[in-house]
């Protein structure tokens, strides 16, 4: 999956739990709180995953693939 399709993902996960709420020009913003839940779950699994990770074909560290996708879905969560 795609971090723009993962984060498509996440956003409508929790849009089907996000409270309501209107903005300044009454319009209803679920979108906005799904949002925000989505990037709070984000940034939670980035805490979780090592910094580096060791490439054997390499034979040097790098930053952590899981972590690069992650941080991937995070931009495309903050474009939606």
């Amino acid at each position: 999956m795609t971090p723009k399709e993962k984060a498509q993902e996440l956003v409508d996960k929790f849009e089907e739990h996000s409270t309501c709420s209107f903005n300044e020009k009454s319009e209803l913003t679920t979108e906005y709180h799904s949002k925000q839940c989505a990037l709070i779950a984000v940034d939670e699994i980035l805490n979780v995953l090592p910094q580096q990770e060791y490439l054997e074909d390499r034979g040097k560290y790098s930053e952590n693939r899981e972590r690069i996708y992650w941080k991937e879905v995070k931009q495309e969560i903050e474009k939606i």
